[in-house]
C-alpha cells in the first residue's frame, strides 16, 4: 500500500494501537474503510487504487486483532461490539467527522455496531458490501465454512468467496491459512460471537439505523445471501440495494472498479 501513497500510522489507545493507512489530503469528507473476518487493510488495496485519483481522504484499517493492529490475548477484547467501540474511539482520536464509513462482511457489522453506538454523529453515510448483521439460518455450515480447520476446508472457503473459477491454492498457501485461521484470537472471536449470537447479529435492531446506507451485494453470494441483504434493506430505512451480477462474497476483489463507482456515486449523492 505505501508504493499506492499511502502513510503507515497508528492510533494509540493505550496498552494498545490500532494501525491503518492514510492516503490523500484536503478537506473532503473523509472515507473509512473496515475489512471482514481473517483479511486485513490490504483486502482493499484495488478500491483504493481506484480511488486515489478523486482526491478523497481514505484511511483504511486493520481491524483490532488483524494485521498490525495487535491486541493482548485477553478473551473479553475479542468481541464484534468491543472493537466496534475501540474503532470509534480511534476516529474520535483522529478528529474525523461527517464520515463515509465503508465496511465489507464481519466489516461491515462492526460498522453497524460503530453507528449505533455513534452519539456524536461522527458518520454521515454507512456503505456495507456484503455485510453481516443477520444471524445465518444455517449457522453450523457457516461456522464451518468461515472458520476452517483443515486444508480441504480452506479450498471450500475460497470458493465461497470468489466462485468456481479461483485456482486451488498451493500446499503451502493451504497450510498457512489453516494455521492463521485457527490461532487463538480467531478461536475466541468464534465463542465470543456464539455465545452472544443475539447481541451481535442484532437484526431488526437495524431499524435504528437513521442515516442513508448502501448496501452491495454479490448475487450468488452464499455466506451473506440475496435474502438476507433483503431483510437488511427492509431493516434499514434510509437503505439502497445494489447487486453485482455474477459474483459472490468478496466483490471488493472480484470487482473493484463497479464497487469503487457505487462508492462515489452515493459519497457524492
Amino acid at each position: 500500500m505505501k508504493n499506492m501513497g499511502g502513510i503507515p500510522s497508528y492510533v494509540n489507545l493505550g496498552g494498545h494501537k490500532i494501525f491503518y493507512w492514510k492516503f490523500g489530503k484536503g478537506n473532503q469528507k473523509p472515507i473509512v474503510f473496515f475489512h471482514g473476518l481473517l483479511d486485513e487493510s490490504f483486502g482493499f488495496r484495488r478500491v483504493v487504487k481506484e480511488l486515489l485519483n478523486d482526491g478523497y481522504p481514505l484511511y483504511v484499517f486493520d481491524l483490532p486483532g488483524y494485521g498490525k493492529s495487535k491486541l493482548p490475548l485477553v478473551k473479553y477484547l475479542y468481541q464484534i461490539d468491543v472493537w466496534a467501540d475501540l474503532l470509534l474511539e480511534c476516529l474520535e482520536k483522529l478528529n474525523l467527522s461527517q464520515i463515509c464509513l465503508v465496511g465489507h462482511s464481519m466489516g461491515g457489522l462492526i460498522s453497524q455496531h460503530l453507528v449505533l453506538h455513534d452519539r456524536n454523529h461522527l458518520v454521515d453515510k454507512l456503505i456495507l458490501l456484503a455485510p453481516g448483521g443477520i444471524a445465518h439460518p444455517e449457522r453450523e455450515k457457516m461456522r464451518k465454512i468461515l472458520f476452517p480447520k483443515t486444508e480441504r476446508q480452506v479450498v471450500s472457503l475460497l470458493r465461497y468467496l470468489y466462485g468456481e473459477e479461483f485456482p486451488e491454492p498451493g500446499y503451502l498457501f493451504r497450510h498457512t491459512l489453516v494455521t492463521i485461521w485457527n490461532d487463538k484470537p480467531n478461536e475466541y472471536l468464534q465463542e465470543n460471537t456464539l455465545r452472544r449470537e443475539d447481541e451481535i447479529f442484532f437484526g431488526s435492531k437495524m431499524k435504528e439505523i437513521k442515516i442513508p446506507t448502501l448496501i452491495l451485494a454479490g448475487a450468488e453470494d452464499e455466506i451473506t445471501p440475496p435474502f438476507m441483504m433483503k431483510q437488511m434493506k427492509s431493516f434499514i430505512k434510509k437503505s439502497k440495494l445494489v447487486w453485482i451480477p455474477k459474483i459472490r462474497h468478496a466483490i471488493h476483489l472480484e470487482k473493484p472498479a463497479v464497487v469503487a463507482k457505487n462508492i462515489r456515486e452515493f459519497y457524492n449523492s
